[in-house]
């Protein structure tokens, strides 16, 4: 497994760079800023390779299982071997950072080199629970919130983000062999599963994608309720997270949820004005 590029622990790789979640970083100290930043490169890192259009299967999962191995070895004391694990091990070390959510990306990433679609909602939330809601546990270890609600803050924001982006990207995962989207919603809705694959608005395409933005809603609501106390204060970077993807969501429903063309994004502006709305919440 080769990650390239990578600069030495002395001048840390900005592994963010690019990410939809940068302007939150901003508001970190400098040792939270790093950590944050190397849990980004691990979950980009092994995500890139579920999404390796150019390798197979078995290479994939070979992958995988190497970064099982390094992950349960790093944690058991082993000298890291890259840049990239070093910045785990530091992340690790300072924030008592648990192994277990750091499999748990490794299995979500897993699911999406094997399985190309979800017959239910129940379903789908095993997947989104370890591409999500994991980094969401390891994000929080991060900020310094472990207990009270603090798993049940990461469940849902994890569901809602995760949510967002497969409204946003129901074409493109379709381009890849994958549907996302419950199956049991898309008979409810009466549209067709080939339809995504061809780039084909199915009917009722416009209500399905109403319903699962609501669903999303649901989850952003639940998590911002989980965090009223006196947690908040910790949470800023989450809360900004969280109200990006929120008025993403907001603009993709404006757009009639057309997405099978350019991937849309926040402007500078809608993004500057979900920090604000995020520290004003906080």
């Amino acid at each position: 497994m080769i990650i390239k590029n990578l600069m030495s622990s002395s001048q840390p790789q900005a592994y963010e760079a690019g990410s939809s979640f940068k302007p939150a970083f901003l508001f970190l100290k400098p040792e939270q800023r790093r950590a944050l930043s190397a849990l980004y490169g691990y979950a980009r890192a092994v995500d890139d390779i579920a999404d390796n259009e150019a390798a197979a299967p078995p290479e994939k999962e070979t992958a995988l299982a190497d970064w099982k191995t390094r992950i349960n070895a790093l944690f058991a004391g082993a000298a890291p071997q890259s840049p990239l694990e070093e910045e785990l091990v530091r992340a690790a070390g300072i924030f008592f950072m648990r192994k277990e959510n750091l499999l748990l990306i490794l299995e979500g990433v897993g699911m999406d080199a094997r399985k190309k679609e979800y017959v239910s909602f129940e379903e789908l939330k095993c997947y989104m629970y370890r591409v999500a809601s994991a980094v969401g546990l390891s994000c929080l270890e991060i900020f310094g919130w472990r207990g009270g609600n603090a798993p049940a803050y990461a469940e849902n924001l994890g569901y809602a983000v995760q949510l967002t982006n497969i409204i946003r990207d129901v074409f493109e995962d379709a381009r890849l062999g994958r549907l996302y989207l419950p199956l049991e919603d898309l008979e409810k809705f009466g549209c067709a599963p080939a339809s995504f694959k061809n780039f084909i608005y199915p009917d009722n395409f416009i209500e399905l994608m109403r319903f699962e933005a609501a669903r999303a809603r649901e989850f952003y609501s639940h998590a911002r309720n989980l965090a009223a106390g006196p947690e908040k204060k910790k949470l800023l970077c989450a809360f900004i997270m969280a109200q990006l993807y929120s008025d993403l969501l907001d603009k993709i429903e404006a757009c009639g949820f057309n997405t099978s063309g350019p991937r849309i994004r926040l402007n500078g502006f809608e993004k500057l004005r979900a920090v604000y709305r995020a520290w004003r919440y906080c």
